[in-house]
């Protein structure tokens, strides 16, 4: 497929399926700063894909605080962009535990093309100028292609797309699901000591400003949001505190919008990075030495890297959406 006539950022190669401008801050819904979009705009956004704002919160149909993964991608080739929706919720979103919208901008309002239960990827096919849609959910896969307004499914089962064989490890058994992927501000409950907290922060380059966690990403942009904890848990089972710390800022970390660190802390006390970069990290099943999880790092596009420990560092071991093997952007 030609790629030009499809909208492109300085800030990220160009990509398959053409991902543009950002991912929207969901933790405090603040999406005047993305895109030019005003919080008006932004709420009927929201509330159209299925997210009605309520006391400044993105709720689900089930009625549960929701922070979906949303992301701008041009799937028609008329250089405006579509937003993409990807929320979970094992409870609300039975039996896949995923829910996907796909939204167009008519006359000032933003309207669904697609959604459902399960997961979207994007063919090299096109119908009507619109991109051809694989969608998994409770059945077999199926074909969606765009019918005058609305993508229809096709009425015939098709057979999951992989652009090679997947790892014989890449899916998880279903007795150890894969943990849902880290969201910006979205703490656990786990909290770290004081002391471990400074420490954890000061490792990965952080130093304390104005009362927050900040690096040097902090030029003063509205889209910028101080260092937080998205993670703390033992992840290796080796006994030791691990954290994931994010921070958020288009202008150093491009359309992800985050920047994310894999902090451990070793048997002397210290803390060390292990895992750093732009993007949204989320811990699989699949493990590499000395029992640390594989590393999935979400960004624009449908195929993301996975890296996995070698013993010294992570390294990408291998390329993958939805536990799909997949080719990486040229």
């Amino acid at each position: 497929m030609d790629m030009t006539s499809r909208r492109r950022t300085a800030s990220y190669p160009a990509l398959p399926f053409a991902w543009a401008a950002c991912w929207v801050a969901v933790a405090a819904f603040d999406a005047s700063a993305q895109s030019g979009m005003s919080r008006a705009e932004a709420t009927q956004l929201y509330s159209a894909a299925g997210f009605p704002i309520v006391n400044g919160q993105p709720v689900n149909r089930c009625g549960q605080p929701a922070k979906p993964r949303v992301s701008f991608i041009d799937i028609n080739g008329d250089k405006r962009p579509e937003a993409l929706f990807v929320d979970e919720d094992k409870a609300c979103y039975t039996p896949s535990g995923r829910y996907f919208a796909v939204l167009t901008k008519d006359s000032g309002s933003w309207r669904p093309v697609i959604n459902g239960n399960g997961t979207i990827q994007a063919l090299s096919t096109s119908t009507g100028g619109w991109l051809d849609m694989r969608v998994v959910g409770s059945d077999c896969p199926r074909t969606h292609r765009y019918a005058g307004g609305k993508y229809a499914a096709a009425a015939d089962c098709g057979q999951p797309v992989a652009s090679a064989a997947a790892p014989a490890q890449s899916t998880p058994p279903p007795t150890q699901p894969a943990p849902p992927p880290a969201v910006p501000g979205a703490a656990t409950a786990n909290k770290l000591a004081a002391a471990d907290e400074a420490a954890a922060f000061k490792a990965a380059g952080f130093t304390k400003r104005r009362g927050a966690w900040r690096t040097d990403c902090d030029d003063g942009a509205p889209s910028y949001s101080p260092g937080s904890i998205d993670k703390v848990a033992d992840v290796n089972g080796d006994g030791r505190t691990d954290v994931i710390l994010t921070e958020g800022g288009s202008s150093c970390y491009g359309n992800t919008g985050q920047g994310y660190w894999v902090v451990t802390k070793l048997a002397d006390g210290n803390w060390k990075v292990l895992s750093h970069g732009p993007g949204i990290p989320e811990l699989l099943a699949t493990k590499g030495a000395d029992g640390w999880p594989d590393i999935s790092v979400g960004g624009p596009g449908f195929c993301f890297p996975v890296e996995r420990w070698n013993g010294r560092e992570y390294k990408v071991q291998r390329w993958e959406y939805e536990g799909k093997a997949c080719k990486p952007p040229r």
